[in-house]
């Protein structure tokens, strides 16, 4: 396994959030006269109790082992909100790393038929990779069906980066910078992995607000956020996503999208699923037609 990627990653992380920070902030005295933004490596490892010579080499990404202790008095010492410490913690874990996995990309029947018991809120299950495994028919009708796209780009980053989502979600930008710092905090055990490092990449040459955001290196855990859709059909939608987490180890989890009350969103949601089984109710008919009954049983 490739661990300097995860060094790497690790030593961006620790830098990003030492220049996003201004002494002020951390009790230190303003330096007016000062060029670059943030603090001083010297100024991280004064307020964490290590020397600057050695917390340089973690910025460096050198290969020297980490303490727990010596992890949190650099999280106390970066202002790291939970998430963000927690992200920290996986990247210093040698036994994590070396006993990451990524689970089988299979849906039991039970999780499909969760996805559609939400109809007609839309509905999606991602993999530990925050790959799309499937999907509701109500999905479908807000923003199109996920089989029309390749397998490989069938993936939360590349809906949001690659896609049409930037046509219909009306505040795309914090949606998708909220995405992709779930992304990052959810997936801190894989770096070094094959599949991410392809993934960034390619995303890096395709999007260059991605690629820009990227450099960032924000970390978030998901929270009840607002999206704002504009269907082709009904306009206006405003949905509330909230993400329930698979109890079985396999790093699954569902998205759903309630209808924010008092919008009008839920007449609309009824609309397009009316909509949608007269289009399907239409096809059965012109199936039916087209065979005598006998080739018509053999459908079935």
């Amino acid at each position: 396994m490739n661990y300097d990627q995860r060094r790497a990653e690790l030593a961006d992380f620790l830098k990003t959030r030492r220049l996003a920070l201004q002494p002020e902030e951390v009790g230190l005295p303003e330096r007016p006269s000062r060029r670059t933004p943030g603090l001083r490596r010297e100024d991280v490892a004064d307020l964490a109790g290590i020397s600057a010579c050695w917390y340089s080499q973690l910025e460096q990404a050198r290969n020297i082992r980490v303490s727990d202790h010596v992890l949190n008095s650099l999280a106390e010492a970066l202002r790291l909100n939970a998430a963000e410490r927690d992200y920290l913690l996986t990247l210093a874990n040698e036994d994590a790393r070396s006993s990451a996995n990524v689970p089988a990309d299979g849906v039991p029947p039970t999780l499909q038929r969760i996805l559609d018991s939400q109809h007609p809120h839309p509905a999606l299950a991602l993999g530990p990779r925050f790959n799309i495994l499937a999907w509701n028919q109500a999905r479908t009708d807000v923003y199109g069906d996920l089989a029309k796209i390749p397998p490989a780009h069938r993936h939360m980053l590349w809906l949001f980066f690659g896609g049409h989502m930037r046509e219909m979600i009306r505040n795309w930008e914090p949606s998708a910078r909220s995405v992709l710092a779930e992304f990052r905090a959810a997936t801190g055990l894989y770096v070094h992995e094959p599949w991410f490092t392809t993934l960034v990449r390619e995303l890096s040459q395709s999007s260059t607000d991605f690629r820009r955001w990227w450099r960032q290196h924000e970390i978030e855990r998901h929270h009840v956020t607002t999206r704002e859709v504009e269907h082709p059909f009904v306009g206006r939608m405003v949905l509330e996503e909230s993400v329930l987490v698979v109890d079985d180890r396999s790093g699954r989890r569902i998205i759903l999208e309630i209808p924010r009350p008092g919008t009008g969103t839920e007449k609309k949601l009824t609309a397009l699923s009316w909509q949608s089984h007269q289009v399907q109710d239409q096809s059965w008919h012109v199936l039916r037609k087209r065979g005598s009954g006998e080739q018509w049983s053999n459908h079935f």
